[in-house]
């Protein structure tokens, strides 16, 4: 992240601060996030990406424009375990991580789905098995398979968010430079063939500079956040993603982080973590908010 990108977000954290637009403010959903460790290791400056790892206590994190084709496990305390390489990938802007279970197997997808420079139509995902600690730290490129996706029409693709919807394996993105942020959608990972998808608007979001977003394991709460707020929604019985998004969301208390970038929800979805990365040297925190037990009645 240059200097240049930064000032230019922290103008929008103050232009966000005043757009707390719909959201309902309450605290019986989920309690005070909890700072588990600091990030400290020197090659996760610009961490903007996270999703819980099949092992437990763990994550898979990885840097945004600058790093290579690289993804980073990390332990609740945020230190580094291991890093992992893609071979023979070169990446433009990862923004997002997520996984998929195919055939039940486990797999990773990092989206390559940064367009700072409006000048991308088709953003990449690149999807592979998921590897554990002994395995080589190099991914074969026989294993990657690359998935093209880009808006309808005419517009330029520019995200930092996906999310895999565990029900039904649907993708979906948010877009983050429209003035509404729009959530899209496509069946990339049911056809196991076709390579190129065209995304299809799901639901309009009267807020802007969604940075973030995560479904949890049972398909039916999902979170998006931006750079001051973070918003939950939890889907009734028989209802789309896009009929959801309609309602009125949750706003979760949330003291922002210094450029918060990710979010995902633990693999049992009793909560949920964040992540930031660290400009001009400020500190990072792997956060856990807990679930208070009483929201799952609600």
């Amino acid at each position: 992240m240059n200097i240049a990108r930064t000032k230019v977000l922290l103008v929008i954290v103050l232009f966000l601060s005043g757009f707390r637009i719909y959201a309902q403010n309450n605290k019986d959903y989920f309690k005070t996030q909890v700072p588990l460790g600091e990030l400290t290791d020197p090659g996760l400056k610009e961490v903007s990406g996270i999703v819980a790892a099949h092992e437990e206590g763990t994550f898979w994190v990885h840097n945004d424009s600058g790093d290579g084709a690289n993804i980073y496990l990390i332990d609740r305390q945020a230190k580094l375990i291991k890093s992992f390489s893609l071979e023979g990938i070169d990446v433009i802007d990862c923004e997002d991580i997520d996984r998929v279970k195919i055939a039940d197997k486990n797999y990773l997808v990092l989206a390559d789905i940064g367009n700072n420079l409006g000048k991308r139509t088709w953003a990449c995902l690149y999807v592979f098995p998921e590897p554990s600690v002994s395995d080589s730290s190099l991914i074969s490129k026989k294993n990657i398979k690359t998935i093209f996706v880009k808006f309808p029409g005419q517009k330029r693709l520019d995200a930092e968010s996906i999310m895999v919807d565990p029900t039904d394996n649907t993708l979906y993105v948010v877009s983050k430079r429209e003035f509404q942020s729009s959530v899209y959608s496509a069946p990339v990972f049911r056809n196991r063939k076709q390579q190129y998808f065209t995304l299809s608007k799901v639901a309009e979001l009267p807020f802007t500079f969604a940075t973030a977003a995560a479904i949890d394991p049972t398909g039916k709460e999902l979170l998006i956040k931006n750079i001051t707020t973070i918003f939950y929604w939890k889907r009734k019985p028989g209802e789309s993603w896009g009929e959801t998004l309609q309602s009125k969301p949750i706003e979760v208390p949330y003291s922002v982080e210094p450029q918060g970038e990710a979010i995902a929800f633990d693999k049992d979805g009793t909560g949920f973590y964040t992540i930031s990365e660290r400009p001009f040297g400020l500190k990072s925190y792997l956060y856990y908010f807990g679930k208070n037990p009483k929201s799952n009645d609600k």
